[in-house]
């Protein structure tokens, strides 16, 4: 990351708690705005008119009192960062800061990757490439938080704005419908793609009986977020883009609707306090302030529950505590001076001493530690090992660090940093273990079951986001696990003929062929997976003769470039079997080197 600062003294004097920052993406994640002639020159440094279509987005964040920019670039960081620093950009007071991730695919991979950094501690505005706007921003900035004091679930503002169907300046193939509650302005549902004549309005959800319909409205690439949209885009790891995001916002709150209507007793007979198909032991007694709750309930003098809470079976609540609009599973302890709040929490959670729980949902057997406040919209996954802690400092404006992130059972240390180029070829730390098992469990299961690959995907980011694994070591993880997946699944298979080796050895590559493709996109990506290869092979004796097999395949199926083996090839080995491998290889080799001066020659 660099960053480019100006002159002006101003902007030192501003607290970290007023400062206006913007995050804009030089890189478009979804449908190239100019075209899809040059995909691997950022969006942003495309000319328009003479000039660079960053330029133009730099200019409305500037001339709107933005103090602090981070521009977010996935290709071709050096150009860019050269375009701004030999700018007028560099003078004019704000500091740009430009943050790069060759490994980030998709919106939600960049968000995610921006909250790993912590470089964004307020409310900010969110640009998309190629946005050219002159609309001021902090009048925006300005409403979303007067909208934030009266609604405490508001996390974003989109900025629309009228366009008529046929307007030249119209993205093409965007055609949705937006349902507004008239007096608030409240997103009511969001249609991304219209087919027929009929449209699907969450009917519960609406609080006014007025609403808007807008057909003519385009969304202009500019959002106005809450600090807590990052690690929202964290927690749901399946959020890849914008529309996934507000889908699941929308979803959610739709969910704790339902919720809500059902403590109400407005669904009756479906009530808690009426038999279900799961017995007696479904039953939860209606009590005052509709309260239901389970048996063996211990709940302290002290404490508060309710109006609208169910609570489980042999649940525990401490002293001083209090419950509202919220379920509690199974078999959960909550400690002393807890405050929960329209939030759903599984079965076997323990909640310790001094926890804010807000609109959150916990899955069961999770810890939650001590003063942790959980923010509205997180979700915390169930298990064991990925149970995190967010303790809550009073001070967090003032402080210069954000606060640590402390595994359960464990203490606040240092300060340290994640190194994403160190190789788990080495000693390799107890997470990328446990994950490189999840993935084989989740390849066995994909292939026994015929999963699709996006639900794999889905399974994969889970466990990469519960460990906090690098993308390289997704690579190296899936690599090895389709390689020794084959070996599980066919009992004998190292004493088998080589040819009958190979041949179950390629119908596995190939059944992963997508999922392959889903995650290795660049250049980097493809050396991860060559090395995983040569690891794999210098460790593995019998899948020595196959090494030059694969790299074929995985050529022939677009996965591996030339230049990719090639360039590894022709690098020095890590490993003892290095100059052996390379010379199984050299058949192949040798046939791109005469491929590639055939095509020079020509």
């Amino acid at each position: 990351m660099t960053a480019t600062k100006g002159s002006n003294k101003e902007s030192k004097d501003v607290s970290k708690k007023d400062v206006f920052q913007a995050v804009l993406l030089a890189d478009n994640f979804e449908n190239y705005i100019f075209g899809e002639n040059c995909p691997f020159v950022p969006e942003g440094l495309i000319s328009l008119n003479n000039r660079k279509v960053i330029d133009y987005s730099l200019e409305a964040l500037i001339s709107s009192g933005v103090h602090e920019i981070f521009v977010y670039s996935t290709r071709n960081t050096a150009e860019l960062k050269d375009h701004i620093k030999n700018s007028k950009w560099s003078s004019l007071g704000s500091t740009i800061n430009v943050v790069s991730s060759e490994d980030s695919q998709t919106l939600g991979d960049a968000m995610r990757d921006l909250d790993a950094k912590a470089l964004v501690r307020n409310d900010f505005i969110l640009v998309q490439a190629g946005v050219i706007t002159n609309i001021a921003l902090r009048p925006l900035l300005d409403k979303f938080r007067e909208t934030v004091k009266q609604d405490k679930g508001a996390v974003m503002t989109l900025v629309h704005r009228k366009m008529s169907l046929g307007h030249r300046s119209r993205p093409r193939n965007v055609n949705h419908i937006v349902t507004v509650d008239s007096r608030s302005g409240k997103i009511i549902s969001y249609n991304f793609k219209l087919s027929g004549k009929k449209l699907s309005i969450p009917l519960e959800s609406i609080q006014q009986p007025e609403m808007d319909l807008y057909l003519d409205t385009v969304d202009t690439g500019i959002a106005v977020c809450s600090s807590c949209v990052l690690p929202l885009f964290t927690d749901n790891f399946d959020f890849t883009n914008m529309n996934d995001f507000i889908r699941g916002i929308l979803i959610n709150e739709e969910i704790m609707g339902i919720s809500l209507d059902i403590l109400q007793r407005w669904s009756y007979p479906l009530v808690p306090d009426m038999p279900l198909g799961a017995g007696q032991s479904s039953i939860y007694p209606f009590n005052y302030n509709f309260t239901y709750k389970g048996n063996n309930v211990k709940i302290d003098h002290g404490a508060e529950v309710g109006p609208l809470v169910i609570i489980g079976h042999n649940v525990e609540v401490g002293k001083s505590s209090s419950v509202v609009n919220s379920s509690l599973g199974d078999k959960c302890k909550v400690g002393q001076h807890v405050k929960i709040t329209n939030s759903f929490i599984g079965d076997n959670v323990t909640i310790e001493d001094d926890c804010e729980i807000h609109e959150a949902v916990i899955a069961g057997n999770t810890t939650i530690l001590k003063g942790t406040e959980l923010k509205p919209w997180v979700l915390v996954e169930g298990k064991t090992q990925s149970r995190i802690a967010l303790p809550n400092a009073e001070d967090d404006d003032e402080s210069d660090s954000d606060s640590d992130i402390v595994p359960a059972g464990g203490q606040e240390g240092s300060d340290y940093e994640i190194d994403d180029d160190a190789a788990p070829g080495g000693i390799q730390d107890d997470d990328f273990i446990k994950f490189s098992g999840e993935v084989l469990d989740s390849l066995q299961r994909g292939f026994e079951e015929n999963v699709a690959t996006e639900n794999l995907v889905l399974e994969i980011n889970s466990s990469k986001y519960a460990y906090n694994i690098s993308f390289k070591e997704v690579t190296v993880a899936l690599t090895k696990g389709v390689l020794t997946l084959v070996v599980n699944l066919n009992p004998g298979f190292q004493e088998v003929a080589l040819k009958t080796q190979w041949a179950k050895q390629k119908e596995t590559i190939l059944k992963f062929k997508d999922l392959f493709q889903h995650y290795i996109k660049t250049e980097e990506s493809q050396r991860d997976l060559l090395n995983a290869l040569e690891e794999y092979a210098n460790d593995h004796l019998y899948y020595q003769p196959m090494l030059m097999q694969t790299l074929h395949c995985l050529y022939d199926d677009d996965i591996l470039t030339e230049e990719a083996v090639l360039e590894w090839h022709s690098s020095e080995s890590l490993y003892a079997a290095g100059k052996k491998l390379r010379s199984l290889v050299q058949q192949f080799v040798s046939w791109l080197e005469n491929a590639e001066s055939e095509e020079d020659s020509d």
